[in-house]
């Protein structure tokens, strides 16, 4: 049983972590009538959640068959994070000048605060850390078109995370390619910043790719 207020949005955030959490799996039928008794609400608001979580590539309803959580392919990964890099790299590019010494310098401080994450096996903690250094930089573009496409993306990328996280160095890796990259940002290495950003998501789209099997 959920608070009913703001209702839609209650159902929405906690069928969206069942996903995010893999308590539903890729390709596993939604169940209403079972989901409605579990939270003892009616259908209208799961179906209005279910409605948000379909624009948000979460969740795909068949015709005639139900719905399901999606099962992402191969091509959704590549595609994706093609488009992450072109639009991360115009972030940087726009916002370079535009984040504060200060910002920059904290962001730092977080990063080394995620070594320490991973080093706790904390990988919440870690993945906290790491989209937000990413939204930073996406923030500061100051690219109303850029912000609002990156936003509907972040849910796809941070369960495409999950779902393919089986090398556990990786985490360590990226997290020292987020130092390198504050670090030339520090130095407003405009040029190095956006190409190691742009080999940091390569990479990280290579093994992803390499995790889910393709």
């Amino acid at each position: 049983m959920i608070d009913k207020s703001n209702l839609t949005d209650r159902v929405y955030l906690l069928v969206r972590d069942k996903i995010l959490n893999k308590e539903f799996k890729p390709g596993e039928r939604i169940n209403y009538d079972s989901l409605c008794e579990e939270l003892g609400i009616s259908k209208t608001p799961l179906r209005d959640a279910i409605n948000r979580l379909q624009q948000d590539g979460l969740i795909e309803v068949k015709p005639r068959s139900g719905t399901f959580v999606y099962q992402p392919h191969a091509k959704n990964i590549t595609d994706i994070y093609d488009v992450r890099k072109a639009l991360e790299c115009l972030s940087l590019n726009l916002g370079l000048e535009r984040i504060p010494e200060e910002v920059v310098n904290q962001l730092l401080e977080d990063a080394n605060q995620a070594t320490l994450y991973l080093q706790q096996n904390n990988y919440k903690g870690y993945f906290s850390i790491d989209r937000n250094i990413h939204s930073t930089i996406i923030r500061y573009s100051n690219n109303d078109y850029v912000i609002k496409i990156m936003e509907s993306l972040e849910y796809q990328l941070q369960w495409f995370s999950v779902l393919t996280s089986k090398n556990f160095d990786r985490p360590y890796h990226s997290n020292e390619q987020h130092k390198e990259i504050l670090k030339a940002i520090q130095r407003k290495d405009r040029e190095r910043a956006i190409e190691l950003l742009a080999i940091h998501i390569e990479e990280a789209k290579i093994m992803m790719l390499e995790d889910y099997g393709a």
